[in-house]
């Protein structure tokens, strides 16, 4: 059993001999190839990164409308997206590793806000990361803004880096 004892602010607590279990957090961070992603990556490396983190590295690719493309063309294009997928996993793998965390390499498919938060959703995430472009309001409204759908959609707190 602990001991009672008066502590700051004149705020009982009491004292235990069992030592304060601290689940790890579960961190979803979006990435693409783009500078923002990377800067978004390392700023959480940086500034919030905890040694028991586990983080969950998301990638929805870019998605190509296949219906008008030869076979030819369509195996080309699925070639490359391989490629260009497997090379930005290895590139976070490498950041990963070097730092020595727990983390995994998740895609998916269709839009990428949506994508996201269903894996994120999946992996108990306890926090997304993600970067932005800065696009002005015109350019967001019309492009539409992953980052803007990730913050009104997440069931979790969103951290998105602007840079």
């Amino acid at each position: 059993m602990g001991s009672l004892s008066v502590g700051k602010y004149g705020i009982l607590t009491m004292a235990t001999e069992e030592k304060e279990v601290r689940q790890p957090r579960v961190v979803a961070i979006a990435i693409d190839n783009s500078e923002y992603a990377e800067k978004a990556f390392d700023w959480y490396l940086e500034k919030i990164r905890r040694d028991d983190d586990v983080i969950v590295l998301i990638h929805i690719p870019e998605s190509y409308d296949f219906s008008l493309a030869s076979p030819g063309v369509m195996r080309q294009l699925l070639d490359e997206l391989e490629k260009s997928v497997k090379a930005l996993e290895d590139k976070f793998a490498d950041k990963v590793k070097a730092v020595g965390i727990d983390g995994k390499f998740r895609t998916g498919a269709g839009k990428p806000g949506e994508a996201i938060i269903k894996i994120a959703k999946e992996e108990n995430a306890t926090m997304i990361i993600t970067g932005t472009r800065g696009l002005g309001k015109i350019r967001r409204t019309v492009l539409g803004s992953v980052s803007d759908y990730v913050i009104h959609h997440s069931p979790v707190p969103v951290l998105v880096c602007r840079m």
